[in-house]
């Protein structure tokens, strides 16, 4: 099997200091000591959930006497994950997970190791294709596992369960069985112990079978991105911390939907999410939330944004204010003579009559009933009317701040200025003030 490892290593260039997520099961100890046996650079890391008591704590010093005897590092902790799910409101098995890449992610970055390994192998990608395919999946799961995830590799992805079972009792490794792997109580372990065997008995052959059939389709996969690449340079543009998504050139098309959700799942939206905006019930001026992000339905576009959080208190800006941060934004201010002053026709620079403005001037999202006197009216007019038009989209309507001097609007930020506090001939000191993204 060294000789197998090595040259999939090679072909899938997975070569590169590591560290090793190592359980005590059999198939991580294996994946260690084929890293010892290569002469590669390696750590161990070791998780204890505190789910088996005094099992699992065994494991733990099992695994840390495997480092001592390798003479590699050895990081360890401890969690208690039935807290985490409860609060988090997953399953143990969700929270599990997360805890361990969090910290595996954590120590990898600290102690600069290239990448992170885990003991997954063929038989666990056969598994978690048939629970995509159960629960539901786009094409890529459908293919399951690959031997590298960003910095995660899979370096024993190649081999068979029973295959690194002999490799083991032929090499004279010891190791822990997790009780828990017996139990159908966990989805993972009713499709390995229940259902398999059932599929087993009409083609024998079936891991195979599926290992060939996850090949074709893996395939079809890279054509499948391809293609999305190129529709994706067609029909999006990234702008000011906006994704923009031209969708009116594709929504009539019959894979509209699952193209769509391609281009929208990084941002945690879900396919019956997008199957609504695909259908035409979601129309202009409404709106739709992922975990972490918004998308916001425009005329022709849809918007996508990265949730910012409540901004609940206004800020102040006093005359001697150099910058100040707020909402996203840092709003720089300097007062000039007037007579050493050129005004610049930008919309993201604000200049005022210094003497007419009442200190400190405050910052704060627009509200529904602003008004104020748009730069070259005579007459009132609502920011909301102002924003309509400026045919500005909802998504950035959402995220307008306004300046006011003693509860007058001075300037709709990065949009027009109040008339009255505009700079004249009479003008004798200007504040100005400068607006950018941070």
């Amino acid at each position: 099997m060294l000789a197998t490892f090595l040259d999939f290593l090679q072909r899938e260039q997975l070569m590169g200091s590591t560290l090793v997520a190592v359980s005590g099961g059999v198939d991580s100890v294996v994946l260690a000591h084929l890293f010892k046996q290569a002469n590669l650079p390696f750590a161990i890391a070791h998780c204890n959930f505190n789910l088996r008591g005094a099992e699992a704590a065994t494991e733990t010093a099992f695994v840390q006497a495997l480092a001592e005897s390798y003479q590699v590092p050895f990081y360890s902790t401890q969690f208690d994950t039935t807290t985490f799910a409860r609060d988090h409101k997953v399953s143990i098995q969700m929270a599990a997970r997360s805890l361990r890449y969090r910290f595996f992610h954590q120590l990898r970055q600290q102690h600069s190791w290239h990448q992170l390994a885990t003991a997954h192998h063929w038989d666990d990608a056969v598994e978690t294709i048939l629970l995509n395919f159960i629960k539901g999946t786009g094409i890529k799961g459908l293919y399951g596992m690959q031997p590298i995830d960003g910095a995660i590799i899979r370096p024993l992805l190649f081999a068979r369960k029973q295959e690194i079972i002999a490799y083991a009792k032929a090499a004279k490794l010891h190791w822990h069985e997790d009780s828990s792997n017996s139990s159908n109580y966990y989805q993972r372990n009713f499709i390995r112990n229940k259902v398999i065997p059932l599929l087993h008995k009409l083609n024998p052959n079936f891991e195979a079978t599926m290992q060939a059939t996850a090949s074709k389709l893996r395939d079809i996969g890279n054509c499948f991105d391809d293609h999305l690449m190129q529709i994706k340079k067609e029909i999006s543009t990234y702008k000011s911390g906006i994704y923009y998504l031209a969708i009116d050139s594709i929504i009539h098309q019959p894979w509209a939907a699952t193209v769509a959700f391609e281009l929208l799942r990084p941002y945690g939206f879900t396919f019956t999410q997008i199957k609504k905006l695909i259908t035409g019930r979601m129309t202009s001026g409404k709106r739709i939330d992922a975990t972490d992000y918004t998308l916001y339905v425009d005329r022709k576009e849809w918007l996508i944004t990265k949730k910012k959080p409540l901004l609940l208190q206004q800020a102040a800006i006093a005359d001697a204010t150099d910058a100040i941060a707020y909402g996203g934004y840092r709003l720089h201010c300097q007062v000039y003579a007037n007579a050493d002053y050129m005004l610049k026709k930008t919309a993201t620079i604000a200049a005022l009559d210094y003497h007419k403005l009442q200190f400190p001037l405050m910052v704060r999202p627009w509200q529904a009933g602003d008004w104020f006197y748009p730069l070259g009216m005579q007459g009132g007019k609502k920011v909301s009317d102002l924003l309509i038009d400026l045919k500005i989209p909802m998504v950035i309507k959402a995220q307008v701040l306004v300046i006011t001097s003693s509860e007058q609007i001075v300037w709709v930020v990065g949009h027009r200025i109040d008339e009255r506090f505009k700079v004249q001939r009479d003008t004798k000191m200007v504040f100005e003030i400068i607006v950018a993204e941070m």
